[in-house]
């Protein structure tokens, strides 16, 4: 495409409409999406055509059949929400922080946002780097920078359709990424600040797609119409009519960690699928890069041949018959520390903040005291340990610009009560940690443990 083409489309990303010969592509919840020559030349990529087969819930389909939706149609989505938002911070303030390139930019930022998502969602992020260096996993923004540097149909269409350097989308997606400058920065911000079209699109799409109500509160029009950017235009921020609609995202973000992404049985499929996977890279079965590179169906179709026991039995269970590890133990991490002195709330405490390979040592010593009570022999990998929120935080703190109250945000109870307070709740009981094991021995490892199944119906 010529330098005049080029320029022609920078004109007004934020309202950049499809040609009359490029119908729009439907996608549930956003309906018609525009969609003109540069978006469908990004989306016909590899890294883009393989999200196809990545399912933005990972394994939750195990316990709510309808979340079986891509990350595709999760980027096109974002993509829709990125728009809006554009539009309505172009119409707000003008070129004032954002040129027409900026705009164009965080547009193909929002559309890649995802391609260096691993299969299985977030689930294999979660395993740390191994103490003998056998076992790295990078953070998925982290990995983007390489597909989009590596693949040269992404380099040439992000440079001759979209005018955009691969290295500053790269820049962008990677929010640890201190490239770019003040104008990147503003961009990221965008992208992975609170207030971020990514969020508002997986919370709403997942609530649709497993049917529960959580995502559909929040007040996005509300929200968009006064969201702007702080003075200086460092973060975005709302003005104080927007403060309830702000309410409704934190809301809504508790709720859905709480009840949906962190539902226990979604957790125990995670943790079987962590150690499945750990077993086979260990043994040398399994390729790290062979399986990064994967969708979904295909990682599977690896780990299923793998000879490994544990690898084998752990992926039996997550097939059909879903013999999914049932709770030993489950509580929030508050519970932890309330329970009564004595060694089982030690080896609690101690998983709490052990990592994969040190809960492994740690559980294995109880596998260990356990065969010798009992002379019954387990499997290591027959008792696992998750935590789910360790380091994630709630956002609950916007900026209010134009407040009678000066400098301010929703973390301040005179101007909120329910962001601070949600906050507070998600790190008491949305945070849990669970003892898993095969179903045929839960009974008897609690009963050795000591321990009273707290959370998990008689």
């Amino acid at each position: 495409m010529d330098a005049e083409g080029a320029n022609e489309r920078l004109q007004a990303p934020a309202t950049w409409p499809a040609g009359a010969e490029d119908p729009p592509i439907r996608v549930p919840l956003r309906g018609n999406i525009p969609a003109g020559p540069a978006v469908r030349a990004l989306l016909d990529t590899a890294p883009l055509q393989r999200l196809r087969g990545v399912r933005q819930l990972g394994l939750a389909h195990l316990v709510y059949p309808g979340g079986g939706h891509s990350r595709m149609e999760h980027s096109l989505g974002v993509y829709a929400m990125g728009r809006q938002l554009l539009g309505h911070l172009f119409a707000r303030e003008g070129a004032r922080y954002l040129t027409a390139e900026d705009g164009y930019a965080f547009l193909a930022a929002c559309l890649l946002h995802d391609v260096g998502h691993y299969p299985f969602s977030h689930t294999l992020e979660e395993l740390p780097p191994h103490p003998e260096g056998r076992v790295r996993i990078v953070r998925h923004d982290e990995r983007a920078r390489e597909l989009l540097l590596e693949d040269a149909t992404v380099v040439t269409v992000l440079r001759n359709w979209w005018g955009c350097p691969p290295e500053r989308i790269a820049g962008i997606i990677d929010e640890q990424s201190l490239e770019g400058g003040e104008r990147d920065a503003r961009l990221r911000h965008l992208l992975c600040g609170p207030l971020n079209p990514d969020r508002l699109d997986y919370l709403q799409r997942d609530s649709q797609h497993v049917g529960v109500p959580y995502g559909r509160v929040i007040d996005v029009e509300r929200l968009l119409g006064s969201v702007q950017f702080v003075p200086g235009g460092r973060e975005l921020g709302v003005r104080p009519k927007g403060v309830s609609a702000v309410e409704t995202l934190i809301f809504a973000s508790y709720l859905m960690y709480r009840e949906i992404y962190w539902h226990h049985a979604v957790r125990a499929a995670g943790a079987m699928l962590k150690r499945a996977v750990s077993e086979a890279l260990l043994s040398g079965e399994l390729d790290a890069g062979r399986l990064v590179a994967a969708d979904d169906e295909q990682a599977m179709g690896m780990l299923r041949g793998c000879s490994n026991p544990a690898t084998r039995e752990l992926v039996a269970g997550l097939g059909p018959g879903r013999g999914l590890y049932r709770r030993v133990w489950s509580g929030s991490l508050e519970q932890v520390d309330r329970l009564p002195a004595g060694a089982a709330r030690d080896l609690l405490q101690a998983l709490e903040s052990a990592d994969a390979w040190q809960a492994e040592r740690l559980l294995g010593e109880v596998l260990r005291g356990y065969q010798d009570r009992t002379g019954q022999a387990v499997a290591a990998h027959q008792l696992l340990c998750d935590v789910a929120g360790r380091g994630k935080e709630l956002f609950f703190e916007v900026p209010l610009v134009d407040s009678p109250l000066g400098a301010a945000s929703t973390a301040d109870p005179e101007v909120s009560l329910i962001a601070p307070s949600l906050s507070h709740n998600f790190e008491l009981h949305a945070k849990r940690m669970q003892l898993l094991a095969a179903p045929g021995l839960v009974r008897s490892l609690a009963a050795y443990l000591g321990l009273g199944r707290v959370g998990v119906p008689a």
